[in-house]
């Protein structure tokens, strides 16, 4: 007995999700403003990201571009997250902004920017960065971001 042949619309998408997952299995991660380490942190000045919208960042470590965000949630508060969740982290495509939400690019799980704790959808929700506002700077201490290369 012979296997029914796939064709039409649904061959054509198969063919373009392999092509999509081949593709992005090997490419690096995008890369956003690039923020330097010193003193073993990250420092990133309130007065560029404390205006409630969504601000990526890229941290170099290793030859990686080791993305990440920061948001404001709805008690005003900043949340830094990687610019990746544990089941779509390999596809390297991260979260963009569309509206009220950051939305993961692979798979179109959105999250609402207010919300104080995002509800975790599976596996797919920007993985948190431990960070404190110190002075007038949000601060990232390098071990953490560094533990974060394995997503990119």
């Amino acid at each position: 007995m012979m296997a029914p042949r796939l064709t039409g619309p649904f061959m054509r998408a198969l063919l373009v999700f392999a092509a999509l997952l081949g593709s992005t299995c090997t490419q690096k991660a995008p890369e956003y403003p690039v923020v330097q380490e010193q003193d073993g942190r990250v420092a990133i000045r309130l007065s560029i990201i404390d205006d409630g919208g969504v601000h990526h960042f890229t941290y170099k470590h290793d030859d990686k571009n080791i993305n990440f965000f920061i948001r404001t949630d709805v008690t005003g508060k900043l949340q830094a997250h990687f610019d990746a969740c544990y089941s779509c982290f390999k596809y390297k495509l991260g979260y963009v902004r569309e509206g009220p939400q950051v939305v993961c690019i692979a798979c179109r799980i959105g999250y609402d920017l207010v919300d104080e704790v995002w509800d975790y959808i599976g596996a797919c929700a920007p993985i948190s960065l431990r960070s404190k506002v110190v002075g007038e700077a949000l601060v990232i201490e390098r071990k953490h971001l560094e533990a974060g290369q394995k997503y990119f």
